[in-house]
């Protein structure tokens, strides 16, 4: 029997050229089946094996060495997470001679330790590495790029308070929060702080900055105007549908209310000409697609306040062709 070489741990088949009926291998705990004449192998280390042919009451004994060789180290590094159109260098390690990583297309190189990798989705490169020390076959690692998805930021809706009211926000898109600027704010630094405001204000424009797990971040901005009366619904006394961007929907404006029950408009004569229980909706001057006529209109409007007593108010609106 010839020596042999073999990666380390590899299954190899040893072959025992002999007429012999019956076969001892040694040592025993190496072998699936050390009781017959090719049996297979497991090498974790170079080591000598001894067979023992028999016929009868005659024997014959022969041995080889197989010589285990280890596999070249491989490691790809540790999984990470990139937003969305990011690179991200990939950290190879190895003891080997040369490298290759598959798949190879979104790598500036594939057959270097540190490639950059621009992958357009989740991803799990291989690193293979060889070496010319006996073991022909390649060690490998994997690891995975985690692409998260764009972050969707959310602020909230544009609204209006009146002093004294709590203002309940709510952002949303990412795992942590930066609120600027922290006016009236109960928190700079979670998604959904309470505003408290003491003195009227025309506008305060916040912007939160949305993270996600890979700490990268987007933003968005809600506008909050504070009056320093109490509860009021305010409802333009005229509008101008006519499709130039200015004045053209009749939409109440609410400052302390809680939520609206319903606004709604109707003609000279009474009739129901519009009807919304959604805060930011309004009129745009049709009824079933067709525009109506200048003139006066009367609107009515319900709501709780925010403190849930009822608020209710009226009054007349000039629609101008």
């Amino acid at each position: 029997m010839d020596d042999t070489t073999i990666c380390q741990d590899d299954t190899v088949q040893l072959r025992a050229a002999s007429d012999g009926f019956q076969y001892n291998w040694t040592p025993a705990a190496s072998f699936v089946n050390a009781q017959v004449q090719n049996p297979f192998c497991f090498t974790h280390i170079t080591t000598r094996y001894e067979v023992t042919a028999r016929i009868g009451s005659c024997s014959a004994s022969d041995n080889l060495i197989v010589t285990a060789i280890p596999y070249p180290m491989a490691s790809a590094g540790a999984d990470t997470m990139i937003c969305n159109g990011d690179p991200v260098t990939l950290n190879g390690y190895t003891d080997g001679k040369s490298v290759i990583w598959t798949p190879a297309a979104s790598l500036n190189s594939s057959s270097i330790l540190h490639p950059l990798a621009r992958p357009a989705s989740t991803t799990t490169y291989t690193l293979f590495a060889y070496d010319n020390k006996g073991c022909p076959k390649p060690g490998k690692d994997e690891v995975t790029v985690f692409v998260l998805p764009d972050i969707v930021a959310y602020a909230g809706r544009d609204t209006t308070v009146v002093v004294g009211q709590p203002l309940q926000f709510q952002a949303s898109g990412g795992v942590r929060y930066e609120w600027f600027p922290g006016i009236g704010l109960s928190s700079s630094d979670i998604p959904n702080p309470i505003g408290i405001y003491t003195n009227e204000s025309d506008v305060i424009q916040y912007r939160v900055l949305v993270f996600n797990e890979a700490n990268c971040f987007d933003s968005a901005f809600v506008k909050v105007r504070v009056f320093k009366t109490g509860p009021q619904i305010f409802v333009p006394n005229a509008f101008s549908p006519n499709a130039d961007g200015h004045n053209d929907i009749l939409r109440p404006i609410l400052a302390g209310i809680q939520r609206m029950e319903y606004f709604r408009v109707y003609s000279r004569w009474g009739q129901l000409v519009y009807s919304t229980a959604q805060h930011g909706n309004g009129w745009d001057g049709r009824v079933a697609g067709s525009l109506q006529g200048a003139g006066t209109y009367v609107w009515t409007v319900k709501a709780p306040d925010y403190k849930g007593d009822p608020f209710f108010r009226k009054g007349v609106v000039m629609l101008v062709r």
